[in-house]
């Protein structure tokens, strides 16, 4: 079986042709143990005719979409010629999604991740009260949050210091706030200036990560709604930087690069 390595923004994959013989779920225990096995975040599988992607986790459990994932797969299909057009239809757990090959050498993928959706509904917040902008108590602390859908539940949260432990000690209650039925993202972002902006990222199910291209589509349509900038920035991460803006119509586009670290065969003893 042949791998490849990637990294994208503080996450590495493995991908790999698909093989209708193969359980992947149990592969990807194997494969993405870091001792034991290769090592990586996730198990990317590729299949073609048409382009599907399958994404397993160090569990064997079968994701819905991962961004980080997407430009991986797209990365890919471009470098072994599965597919020679720039603009790529791929099927994933969440539906087709769309992503263009905007540069090559170094390869960075865009994607649309659609509109925004600040209805309460989408959220899976029960009351009327506007979630952008409301105000919660956690212990005596009074907190303003920015909640809406994007690729699923974003709270974006700006903070003078990205830094602030006891503000970030605070994530999980967030998280996994009453308001929210089905918890949500927590994103801090420090407004570096009108261009910069500076993110950390938490999950419910796995803590602080380098956050990924959602999370700062996210925070750069929290920030322009509130005319905090405009225009393309740029949003910082822990690892890599991620380049969102919006269209005329709305629709949120980040630029995410993408890099092969290795190719390898892959043989079970």
């Amino acid at each position: 079986m042949k791998l490849t390595k990637m990294y994208v923004s503080g996450e590495d994959f493995l991908l790999t042709e698909y093989n209708n013989l193969i359980d992947y779920s149990s592969l990807a225990i194997k494969l993405l143990n870091r001792i034991k096995g290769i090592g990586a975040n996730r198990l990317i599988v590729v299949k073609n005719n048409p382009l599907e992607m399958f994404i397993y986790d160090d569990l064997g459990k079968r994701e819905v979409f991962n961004t980080n994932a997407i430009t991986c797969f797209a990365k890919y299909v471009f470098d072994n010629e599965i597919s020679k057009q720039k603009e790529l239809t791929i099927l994933t757990g969440a539906g087709r999604t769309k992503i263009e090959v905007a540069a090559e050498i170094p390869f960075v993928a865009r994607l649309n991740l659609e509109k925004p959706n600040f209805n309460n509904r989408m959220i899976y917040v029960n009351d009327s009260i506007d979630s952008f902008g409301r105000v919660i108590r956690l212990n005596d602390t009074l907190i303003t949050i920015y909640s809406f859908n994007l690729l699923g539940v974003n709270t974006i949260i700006f903070v003078d210091n990205i830094d602030d432990k006891n503000m970030l000690d605070l994530a999980p209650q967030i998280a996994n706030h009453k308001l929210f039925n089905r918890k949500t993202d927590v994103i801090f972002v420090k407004m570096i200036d009108k261009k910069h902006l500076r993110l950390k990222c938490y999950k419910p199910s796995l803590g602080f990560i380098n956050a990924t291209a959602s999370a700062c589509g996210a925070a750069y349509i929290a920030a322009s709604k509130l005319g905090y900038t405009r225009g393309k920035v740029t949003c910082m991460l822990d690892e890599g930087e991620i380049s969102p803006e919006i269209d005329k119509k709305g629709n949120v586009f980040v630029e995410i690069p993408a890099i092969k670290i290795c190719e390898c065969d892959y043989e079970e003893e």
